[in-house]
Formats: structure tokens, C-alpha cells, sequence
């Protein structure tokens, strides 16, 4: 007669049980390598296991986390009243929160909630969001109370920057929107029909867009002024070559100054296309345009000279007021308005710090 399959070896300690008890010894090993495993678990988490007994709100058990995220070590923290050098270690103004929370959870509630401390090991602050918990006897009372502390610092730094960025990011626009209202309420008070009015609107707000465009692209860094002229002069139908010339050291704007700046230029660029050296009439006339640094200044100089026939407009529009009035007003700039004889001359002082870091609002 064939033997049958070899019966499967008992597994150790359990050879000599009786087969009534194997199933209960088999669970009580389980049960320990679970806790074992869940020990494991718990010392390796980067965040901050935590029970307290419910009645005296003292730490009785915390993982090693503790040390990295609080700046402190565990032995020190379970140390004497620890409820008491842990509130400690919370900042003033959050530790009123801090207890309310804790007592839901001594209550029998569930409960997530946020906090800085101020590390002893560096005296930073470091920001913590623990989710509490009650944890009862076999009464139903709650006999201690568990957590999970984790450090979110770094979020909250994330979140306030994008705050920050958000706020100024409507801050720029309702700058924006207030140049612009400006733009259309002065441009209209100065032109002498809508057809006008319609026509300077249009290459004012172009100009405007320009500069907007070149802060969109790259919000965090100022505008070079050498690109604000090249761009307002090429709308204009203006090349440089031998009637432009050109010449100024790299030189950046803050956005707010780089706003102003281009209104002016497009204003001289546009007087000079319809009645000085870049008019059609005027074969012979030719656009100077320097800036240089002289201390605490920017000097900015534009002439215009070899105009036949200067047609000087005797109606001070909005142009000469970006020239006259908002430089100086926005700017802190002084200037001087020439009309010789063989064309325009301007010439504006502007104080570096005004350009550099000009953050106020139109």
C-alpha cells in the first residue's frame, strides 16, 4: 500500500500543545509579530508618534522622530511634568488653542490642529499640525489619548509665499488698471475730438503693454532701459543708424519706474514722428539719445536737431504732461522742455534710488 503525503511539520513550540490550545498560541504569536512590526513602524516614521495618559496629560510614550523635529531629546521631554515643558515649548500666542484641542480629545473627540513651537536646540520656529485622538479602556472610558505630529514648515512657508505673491500680484494690477484710467481720463480732457482722442489712446496703451509685457515675462527682474527706448522708437518707425543714435550703460528699471519711463518716451517718440526729426518732411532731421550716470542721478537726454520746419503745437496735451508733471511727480525727476530752433530737446535727472526701487503707486 502506497504511504501518503508526510504531514507538514507543527510549527515550533506548538509540536507538544494540545491540538485545542495550537489555535490560540498561533494567534498569541501573531499578535507579537504584529506588535513587533507596528514597533518597527513607529520608530522609523518621520513623524511624531505620540500617547499621553488621559488623566495627567503626560507623555507616556513618544518615537524617535521627536528629537529631529522638536530640537530636543525624548528623555529630556518625558523628563518631570512633561504636559508642562511641552507648552512650553509652543509659542505664546498658540498655546490657549493648543489646550482647547486637547481637552476635545480628553473628551472623547477626534481633532487636528496647528502650531509653532520655538525649538531649544536653534530657537527656531518650526510650524506642526497634530492629529489627536481618544483612546478608551474596555469601560469606554478614555484612558489615553494618541497623536500624530508632523512638521509642516516647510508648507506654510510655501503658502505664505504664494499669499505674498497673490498680494502682489493685485497690488500690480490695480496699479495697472489706475495708469490706465489715468491714460484714458487725460487723454480725453486733452484731445480735441474723438478721432484724436481715439488715435493717441490707442499708441499710449500699446506703449503701456509694452513695458507690461516685458514684466509679465519676467516678473522678478527689473526692465533694461535701453530696451524701453529701442521698442518705443522701433513703433514709431524709428531705426537706429545714421539719424539715431543710441548710447546709454546697461541700465535697469523697476517695474513702477520702467511704467512711467516708457509713457515718456513713447510720448517724445510720438511728437517727433508727427512734427520733429522723424516726420516724413524732414529728410534731414536725426534723434540724439544719451543717458549716463553722474552720482546719485540718471541724466537722460533726447535731441532732436536738422528739423527744416519745427511745427511747435501750441496746445499742451497729455504728452507734455507725461513729461512735465508725472515724471517728476512719480519719479522725483527734474526736467527741462526746449523747443530750439532745429528741433526738441529734453532732458530729465532722475534719482537712481526712484528708478532702483520705486514700488509706490500711480
Amino acid at each position: 500500500m502506497s504511504k501518503g503525503p508526510p504531514n507538514k511539520p507543527l510549527e515550533p513550540g506548538l509540536a507538544d500543545v494540545k491540538p485545542g490550545l495550537r489555535g490560540h498560541a498561533r494567534a498569541e504569536a501573531r499578535l507579537r509579530e504584529s506588535d513587533e512590526t507596528l514597533r518597527g513602524f513607529a520608530e522609523a516614521a518621520s513623524d511624531v508618534l505620540w500617547a499621553r495618559n488621559a488623566d495627567t496629560l503626560q507623555w507616556e510614550y513618544l518615537t524617535p522622530a521627536f528629537d529631529a523635529i522638536y530640537g530636543m531629546s525624548r528623555q529630556k521631554a518625558l523628563a518631570g511634568d512633561n504636559f508642562a515643558t511641552w507648552i512650553d515649548l509652543i509659542v505664546p500666542e498658540d498655546r490657549e488653542h493648543v489646550l482647547g484641542q486637547i481637552a476635545r480629545i480628553r473628551d472623547g473627540e477626534r481633532a487636528t490642529f496647528q502650531y509653532r513651537i520655538c525649538r531649544p536646540a536653534d530657537n527656531e520656529i518650526r510650524w506642526l499640525r497634530d492629529s489627536g485622538f481618544p483612546m478608551r479602556d474596555e469601560a469606554g472610558k478614555v484612558a489615553y489619548i494618541g497623536g500624530v505630529g508632523q512638521d509642516i514648515t516647510r508648507q506654510k512657508q510655501a503658502e505664505e509665499q504664494q499669499q505674498a505673491h497673490f498680494a502682489e500680484l493685485q497690488h500690480h494690477i490695480r496699479n495697472t488698471l489706475a495708469v490706465i484710467r489715468s491714460i484714458v481720463r487725460r487723454t480725453m480732457e486733452k484731445s480735441e475730438s474723438l478721432d484724436e482722442a481715439a488715435a493717441h489712446l490707442e499708441g499710449r496703451i500699446n506703449a503701456f503693454a509694452r513695458v507690461q509685457a516685458a514684466i509679465t515675462r519676467r516678473p522678478s527682474i527689473e526692465i533694461n532701459l535701453a530696451l524701453i527706448v529701442a521698442e518705443e522708437l522701433r513703433a514709431a518707425g524709428g531705426r537706429e543708424g545714421d539719424n539715431l543714435t543710441i548710447e546709454g550703460p546697461p541700465l535697469t528699471l523697476a517695474p513702477k519706474a520702467a511704467e512711467t519711463m516708457g509713457l515718456a518716451i513713447h510720448e517724445l517718440a510720438t511728437n517727433a514722428l508727427k512734427y520733429g526729426a522723424l516726420a516724413s518732411s524732414n529728410r534731414t532731421g536725426r534723434i540724439d539719445i544719451e543717458w549716463r550716470l553722474e552720482e546719485d542721478l540718471l541724466r537722460f537726454v533726447w535731441a532732436e536737431s536738422g528739423v527744416d520746419d519745427l511745427k511747435q503745437t501750441e496746445r499742451r496735451g497729455f504728452g507734455f504732461e507725461v513729461l512735465e508733471r508725472t515724471l517728476p511727480y512719480e519719479l522725483g525727476a527734474t526736467v527741462e522742455l526746449r523747443f530750439a530752433p532745429s528741433g526738441l530737446n529734453f532732458t530729465a535727472a532722475v534719482p537712481l534710488r526712484a528708478i532702483r526701487a520705486i514700488s509706490g503707486k500711480m
